[in-house]
């Protein structure tokens, strides 16, 4: 099943009862729908163990379902993330669209790794905090297959750009003279993460399905219905090992030997190809100009940047190993039966392992934030200066029968500024 959902372990079979009811029906309530046997009436049967009838049954599930007091907290962090991650995503795509000067490379990768976040948040956060709660699948079969498809796409693409990125600063800081990175180059690379990502995802959109509980007849209901996979359960644990192998284990072995080959280049008094001018767009903040703006940079402004945009992007790597670690181990463990749980801690620890991706989305952008200068200011332009303009677009305007004023609103994507020019008429 998909990496940010929950449900049940295919290598286990539901108890029929697996609810403990808190109401205030009691075994009572059995021995009062029996008949005395000694008063010779005849003794009713009863279709559940608690010889409940089907208005009380339906009152003890919901109430089931319903969400405890403890879970109104993970609710709310829910809620946060899902804002957070949604608002603070879309600034990232914004302010890069707003500013051409911000279309390098690196912020082309951003932009996909914002986008991919972006829906992992949409997708994957509102479907699996209801499950984890109520422990009910409510879409039906086909919004099964095509939401865990495009849950586990939306991680892989996330996940997959952090290595391409990894990756394409490897080539651009230590061997740069081996390597010319450009926008096609970045878009062709971010057209095989969206395939492969989609090829990772395939097994869900064919064997997820819906499972309704096995209710005691004649008794049926939507709740605690099922969305999980339908093959059998060791296909099911291949399929979890692959993933974590794939979409963490790797890429964390990835990014580390590829940052830390990074940092030791950066932190050195040197670095490759710095003596030759040449094509490196990876770390500077304008392309095609070696990081100039109307002439070159120092060797130590270029460096410091360097290290700036590596410090950020290590700790986003961080972050990532950090905040995926518990889900995968999760699932994996359920997956073979070496770790189960009971009670509240069947909820517990689902809303907790899979809060921390959806946390991971979001913090992103904040990491952006704090860490990139740019970044910092294109978040401002993008809140403050379209309203701003927006208010600016007359241009002309009389301030009395003599005198008239042109205004001029230009956005340079980084600033947001008016002129006036006031045009006097000259007297005769």
């Amino acid at each position: 099943m998909a990496i940010l959902q929950s449900g049940y372990s295919s290598t286990t079979t539901p108890s029929p009862f697996p609810f403990p009811f808190h109401n205030n029906v009691t075994a009572q309530v059995a021995n009062n729908t029996h008949n005395d046997s000694d008063s010779g009436n005849e003794t009713t049967e009863c279709w559940n163990e608690y010889c409940w009838d089907e208005s009380e049954y339906t009152s003890a599930l919901e109430e089931h379902i319903f969400p405890k007091s403890y879970e109104w907290f993970f609710i709310v962090l829910y809620a946060l993330t899902f804002v957070v991650g949604l608002v603070g995503n879309f600034l990232v795509c914004f302010a890069v669209w707003r500013n051409h000067n911000m279309r390098t490379v690196t912020n082309v990768f951003i932009v996909n790794l914002a986008l991919g976040d972006f829906l992992v948040i949409l997708l994957c956060l509102p479907p699996t905090l209801v499950q984890n709660v109520s422990l009910t699948w409510f879409l039906g079969a086909a919004m099964c297959k095509t939401l865990l498809f495009l849950q586990n796409t939306s991680v892989s693409v996330s996940v997959l750009t952090l290595s391409a990125i990894a990756v394409e600063r490897w080539y651009a800081i230590c061997y740069p003279l081996r390597f010319k990175s450009t926008l096609t180059r970045a878009r062709n690379i971010i057209v095989i993460i969206w395939i492969t990502a989609m090829l990772i995802a395939l097994p869900e959109l064919i064997v997820a399905d819906t499972h309704a509980y096995e209710f005691p007849p004649p008794f049926k209901s939507v709740l605690l219905t099922d969305c999980r996979p339908s093959w059998e359960s060791w296909k099911q644990s291949i399929y979890q090992i692959i993933l974590a192998i794939a979409l963490y284990l790797a890429p964390i072995v990835l990014m580390t030997l590829t940052y830390t080959h990074i940092a030791l280049v950066l932190w050195m008094q040197e670095i490759p190809g710095d003596s030759i001018q040449g094509h490196r767009p990876m770390m500077n903040g304008a392309r095609n100009n070696g990081g100039t703006r109307g002439g070159s940079r120092l060797p130590e402004d270029q460096l410091a940047s360097r290290r700036k945009a590596a410090k950020m992007l290590i700790a986003i790597v961080i972050v990532f190993a950090i905040c995926y670690l518990p889900v995968h181990l999760m699932n994996v463990l359920r997956y073979f039966g070496v770790l189960t749980f009971a009670g509240d801690g069947a909820t517990v620890q689902p809303l907790i392992s899979h809060w921390l991706p959806y946390f991971n989305s979001a913090l992103n952008p904040v990491i952006y934030n704090f860490m990139s200068a740019k970044f910092r200011k294109e978040f401002k332009v993008a809140c403050f200066c379209c309203f701003y303009c927006g208010f600016r677009n007359r241009p002309f305007r009389r301030r009395d029968h003599n005198t008239f004023t042109m205004t001029f609103s230009h956005s340079n994507y980084s600033n947001c500024h008016t002129e006036e020019v006031t045009l006097a008429s000259l007297k005769d």
